[in-house]
Protein backbone atom coordinates (compact mmCIF):
# COMPACT_ATOMS: atom_id res chain seq x y z
CA UNK A 1 0.00 0.00 0.00
CA UNK A 2 1.53 3.25 -1.19
CA UNK A 3 2.43 5.56 1.77
CA UNK A 4 0.83 9.00 2.09
CA UNK A 5 2.49 12.03 1.00
CA UNK A 6 3.82 13.62 3.50
CA UNK A 7 3.90 18.11 4.01
CA UNK A 8 6.60 19.70 5.66
CA UNK A 9 6.34 22.99 6.81
CA UNK A 10 8.81 26.35 6.84
CA UNK A 11 8.63 29.94 8.84
CA UNK A 12 11.90 30.73 7.38
CA UNK A 13 14.25 31.00 3.96
CA UNK A 14 16.66 29.48 6.69
CA UNK A 15 13.97 26.50 7.83
CA UNK A 16 13.63 25.95 3.81
CA UNK A 17 17.03 25.54 2.99
CA UNK A 18 17.93 23.51 6.25
CA UNK A 19 15.04 20.82 5.09
CA UNK A 20 15.90 21.45 1.31
CA UNK A 21 19.47 20.24 1.90
CA UNK A 22 18.02 17.22 5.40
CA UNK A 23 15.10 15.71 3.44
CA UNK A 24 15.70 13.79 0.64
CA UNK A 25 13.98 13.93 -2.94
CA UNK A 26 11.40 17.11 -0.85
CA UNK A 27 9.59 19.20 -3.69
CA UNK A 28 8.49 22.93 -3.30
CA UNK A 29 4.73 23.41 -2.98
CA UNK A 30 3.30 26.63 -2.75
CA UNK A 31 -1.11 26.97 -2.91
CA UNK A 32 -0.95 23.43 -4.47
CA UNK A 33 -3.54 24.33 -7.15
CA UNK A 34 -1.23 23.38 -10.02
CA UNK A 35 -1.08 19.87 -8.76
CA UNK A 36 -3.23 17.15 -9.21
CA UNK A 37 -1.75 14.96 -6.76
CA UNK A 38 0.97 15.72 -4.16
CA UNK A 39 4.06 14.41 -4.08
CA UNK A 40 5.80 12.19 -1.93
CA UNK A 41 7.53 14.52 0.11
CA UNK A 42 6.64 18.30 -0.06
CA UNK A 43 7.33 21.71 1.69
CA UNK A 44 5.09 24.55 1.61
CA UNK A 45 6.50 27.81 1.75
CA UNK A 46 3.82 29.68 1.76
CA UNK A 47 3.93 31.15 5.57
CA UNK A 48 7.66 32.61 4.47
CA UNK A 49 7.39 35.85 5.29
CA UNK A 50 10.59 36.56 2.71
CA UNK A 51 8.96 34.87 -0.20
CA UNK A 52 5.63 37.56 0.18
CA UNK A 53 7.01 40.76 -0.85
CA UNK A 54 6.17 43.47 -2.86
CA UNK A 55 8.17 46.30 -3.55
CA UNK A 56 7.98 48.69 -6.11
CA UNK A 57 10.84 50.42 -8.03
CA UNK A 58 11.37 53.55 -10.57
CA UNK A 59 11.93 51.32 -13.27
CA UNK A 60 10.92 47.73 -11.86
CA UNK A 61 8.80 45.47 -9.45
CA UNK A 62 10.00 42.48 -7.48
CA UNK A 63 7.38 40.09 -5.47
CA UNK A 64 8.66 37.17 -3.90
CA UNK A 65 7.86 33.68 -5.01
CA UNK A 66 4.80 33.16 -2.36
CA UNK A 67 2.93 36.41 -3.31
CA UNK A 68 -0.64 35.14 -4.60
CA UNK A 69 -2.54 36.18 -7.51
CA UNK A 70 -5.06 38.26 -5.43
CA UNK A 71 -2.18 39.77 -4.11
CA UNK A 72 -1.08 40.91 -7.43
CA UNK A 73 -4.26 42.16 -8.77
CA UNK A 74 -4.80 44.12 -5.62
CA UNK A 75 -2.27 45.99 -7.06
CA UNK A 76 -4.52 47.36 -9.70
CA UNK A 77 -3.82 47.11 -13.40
CA UNK A 78 -2.17 51.40 -13.66
CA UNK A 79 0.86 49.46 -11.17
CA UNK A 80 1.20 46.14 -13.21
CA UNK A 81 1.94 45.96 -16.41
CA UNK A 82 -1.10 45.58 -18.86
CA UNK A 83 -0.13 42.31 -20.17
CA UNK A 84 0.67 40.47 -16.64
CA UNK A 85 -2.61 42.64 -15.29
CA UNK A 86 -4.69 40.87 -18.10
CA UNK A 87 -3.17 37.25 -17.63
CA UNK A 88 -3.46 37.74 -13.51
CA UNK A 89 -7.10 38.28 -14.34
CA UNK A 90 -8.14 35.62 -16.80
CA UNK A 91 -7.09 33.02 -14.54
CA UNK A 92 -9.69 31.15 -12.69
CA UNK A 93 -11.81 31.84 -9.93
CA UNK A 94 -11.02 34.08 -6.62
CA UNK A 95 -10.67 31.25 -4.55
CA UNK A 96 -8.15 30.20 -6.94
CA UNK A 97 -6.27 33.68 -7.01
CA UNK A 98 -6.10 33.32 -2.90
CA UNK A 99 -4.33 30.04 -3.70
CA UNK A 100 -1.94 30.41 -6.35
CA UNK A 101 1.12 31.84 -6.00
CA UNK A 102 3.53 33.32 -8.87
CA UNK A 103 6.24 31.50 -8.04
CA UNK A 104 4.06 28.35 -8.19
CA UNK A 105 2.63 29.48 -12.17
CA UNK A 106 6.15 30.13 -12.64
CA UNK A 107 7.51 26.80 -11.74
CA UNK A 108 4.92 24.56 -13.00
CA UNK A 109 6.16 21.34 -14.38
CA UNK A 110 5.00 20.52 -18.20
CA UNK A 111 2.60 22.51 -19.73
CA UNK A 112 3.80 25.99 -19.58
CA UNK A 113 1.02 28.39 -17.08
CA UNK A 114 -1.02 31.92 -18.23
CA UNK A 115 1.68 34.02 -16.77
CA UNK A 116 5.12 32.56 -18.25
CA UNK A 117 4.28 34.61 -22.00
CA UNK A 118 3.83 38.20 -20.15
CA UNK A 119 6.77 37.45 -17.62
CA UNK A 120 8.81 36.14 -20.80
CA UNK A 121 7.86 38.89 -22.99
CA UNK A 122 8.48 41.76 -20.18
CA UNK A 123 12.34 40.40 -19.73
CA UNK A 124 11.14 38.85 -16.15
CA UNK A 125 14.60 38.31 -14.22
CA UNK A 126 13.59 34.95 -11.27
CA UNK A 127 16.30 34.95 -8.80
CA UNK A 128 17.20 31.56 -7.02
CA UNK A 129 18.68 30.81 -4.07
CA UNK A 130 20.66 27.76 -2.66
CA UNK A 131 21.14 28.92 0.43
CA UNK A 132 21.30 32.14 2.42
CA UNK A 133 24.39 32.95 0.35
CA UNK A 134 24.51 31.66 -3.16
CA UNK A 135 21.92 33.49 -5.03
CA UNK A 136 21.62 32.78 -9.05
CA UNK A 137 20.07 35.64 -11.14
CA UNK A 138 18.10 34.25 -14.17
CA UNK A 139 16.90 36.15 -17.06
CA UNK A 140 13.16 34.58 -17.97
CA UNK A 141 14.65 34.01 -21.23
CA UNK A 142 17.16 31.27 -19.46
CA UNK A 143 14.77 29.60 -17.72
CA UNK A 144 13.79 26.06 -17.98
CA UNK A 145 13.50 24.18 -14.70
CA UNK A 146 14.44 24.88 -11.17
CA UNK A 147 17.68 22.83 -10.47
CA UNK A 148 18.06 20.66 -7.50
CA UNK A 149 18.29 22.09 -3.95
CA UNK A 150 17.88 25.58 -5.37
CA UNK A 151 14.19 27.94 -4.68
CA UNK A 152 12.96 30.57 -6.51
CA UNK A 153 12.73 33.65 -4.19
CA UNK A 154 11.68 36.32 -5.85
CA UNK A 155 10.70 37.82 -9.47
CA UNK A 156 11.61 41.32 -10.88
CA UNK A 157 9.60 42.27 -13.64
CA UNK A 158 10.54 45.51 -15.34
CA UNK A 159 8.22 48.84 -15.73
CA UNK A 160 7.64 49.85 -19.49
CA UNK A 161 5.16 52.04 -21.56
CA UNK A 162 4.00 50.03 -24.81
CA UNK A 163 2.56 51.77 -27.12
CA UNK A 164 0.90 48.14 -28.38
CA UNK A 165 0.00 45.72 -25.89
CA UNK A 166 -2.19 42.40 -26.45
CA UNK A 167 -2.50 39.30 -23.88
CA UNK A 168 -5.07 36.71 -25.12
CA UNK A 169 -5.68 33.54 -23.54
CA UNK A 170 -6.40 30.55 -25.37
CA UNK A 171 -8.84 27.68 -24.18
CA UNK A 172 -10.90 27.06 -21.30
CA UNK A 173 -10.71 29.73 -18.16
CA UNK A 174 -10.61 27.16 -15.49
CA UNK A 175 -8.72 24.14 -16.26
CA UNK A 176 -5.44 23.46 -18.60
CA UNK A 177 -5.93 21.53 -21.53
CA UNK A 178 -4.48 20.83 -24.96
CA UNK A 179 -5.71 24.09 -26.05
CA UNK A 180 -4.31 26.04 -23.00
CA UNK A 181 -1.91 28.59 -24.33
CA UNK A 182 -0.96 32.44 -24.07
CA UNK A 183 0.06 35.00 -26.26
CA UNK A 184 1.69 38.47 -25.88
CA UNK A 185 2.64 41.22 -28.27
CA UNK A 186 4.16 44.05 -26.96
CA UNK A 187 5.58 46.73 -29.24
CA UNK A 188 7.15 50.71 -29.26
CA UNK A 189 6.79 52.84 -31.85
CA UNK A 190 9.50 55.83 -32.25
CA UNK A 191 8.91 59.29 -34.64
CA UNK A 192 6.38 57.23 -36.94
CA UNK A 193 8.30 53.88 -37.24
CA UNK A 194 8.84 50.55 -35.25
CA UNK A 195 11.32 50.83 -32.60
CA UNK A 196 10.44 47.40 -30.72
CA UNK A 197 8.45 44.49 -30.85
CA UNK A 198 8.39 41.14 -28.76
CA UNK A 199 6.42 38.33 -29.51
CA UNK A 200 5.44 35.40 -26.84
CA UNK A 201 3.46 32.11 -27.44
CA UNK A 202 3.61 29.69 -24.48
CA UNK A 203 1.56 27.08 -23.53
CA UNK A 204 2.35 22.67 -24.58
CA UNK A 205 6.12 24.75 -26.13
CA UNK A 206 7.44 27.90 -25.92
CA UNK A 207 8.06 30.32 -29.01
CA UNK A 208 9.45 33.57 -28.96
CA UNK A 209 12.23 34.44 -31.77
CA UNK A 210 14.29 37.76 -31.56
CA UNK A 211 15.20 36.87 -35.39
CA UNK A 212 11.16 37.55 -35.91
CA UNK A 213 11.01 40.42 -33.54
CA UNK A 214 13.87 42.76 -35.07
CA UNK A 215 12.51 41.58 -38.73
CA UNK A 216 10.76 44.80 -39.28
CA UNK A 217 12.21 47.00 -36.46
CA UNK A 218 12.87 50.42 -38.46
CA UNK A 219 9.87 49.86 -40.24
CA UNK A 220 7.10 52.89 -41.12
CA UNK A 221 4.18 53.06 -39.08
CA UNK A 222 1.20 51.75 -40.41
CA UNK A 223 2.64 48.46 -41.85
CA UNK A 224 1.77 47.77 -44.88
CA UNK A 225 -0.35 44.59 -46.35
CA UNK A 226 3.18 43.35 -47.76
CA UNK A 227 5.32 43.96 -44.85
CA UNK A 228 2.20 41.47 -42.51
CA UNK A 229 1.87 38.86 -44.81
CA UNK A 230 5.99 38.64 -45.63
CA UNK A 231 6.21 38.65 -40.81
CA UNK A 232 3.11 35.97 -40.62
CA UNK A 233 5.17 33.78 -43.58
CA UNK A 234 8.08 34.12 -42.07
CA UNK A 235 6.10 33.61 -38.40
CA UNK A 236 4.63 30.45 -39.33
CA UNK A 237 7.94 28.71 -40.63
CA UNK A 238 8.95 29.79 -37.38
CA UNK A 239 6.50 28.38 -35.45
CA UNK A 240 6.72 25.06 -36.91
CA UNK A 241 10.58 24.97 -36.99
CA UNK A 242 9.93 25.38 -33.02
CA UNK A 243 6.58 22.94 -32.71
CA UNK A 244 8.80 20.11 -34.58
CA UNK A 245 8.54 16.58 -32.97
CA UNK A 246 6.18 18.55 -30.11
CA UNK A 247 2.42 16.87 -29.83
CA UNK A 248 0.39 20.17 -29.61
CA UNK A 249 -3.52 20.55 -30.80
CA UNK A 250 -2.98 22.25 -34.54
CA UNK A 251 -6.18 24.86 -33.64
CA UNK A 252 -3.30 26.43 -31.25
CA UNK A 253 -1.02 27.10 -34.18
CA UNK A 254 -3.82 28.80 -36.51
CA UNK A 255 -4.61 31.20 -33.11
CA UNK A 256 -1.25 32.47 -33.16
CA UNK A 257 -1.11 33.07 -36.53
CA UNK A 258 -4.36 35.21 -35.97
CA UNK A 259 -3.28 36.99 -33.03
CA UNK A 260 -0.29 38.11 -34.36
CA UNK A 261 -1.74 39.43 -37.77
CA UNK A 262 -4.92 41.40 -35.23
CA UNK A 263 -1.52 42.45 -33.14
CA UNK A 264 0.59 44.10 -36.43
CA UNK A 265 -2.75 45.59 -37.37
CA UNK A 266 -3.20 47.55 -34.41
CA UNK A 267 0.77 48.81 -34.79
CA UNK A 268 -0.05 52.59 -36.28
Amino acid sequence: MAEKPTIFYANTLEEVFYQLKTIHGLRIVGGCSALTELPEKSLSVRSVVQLNFIDKHERHIEFGAAVTLSQLLELGDGKLPSVLYEAVKSIGNQQLKNLATLGGNICAQGHKRTLYAPLLALDARLEFQRDTLATNLVPMSKFTRVSDGWLLTKIRVPVESWDVAVFRRLGPSHIITDTSASFVFLANNQKGMLATMRIVFAGSFVFRSQELENRLIGAKLPLSDGSIKELLTEATRQFDTAAEGIRYNPILRSQFLNLLKYSLEQLT
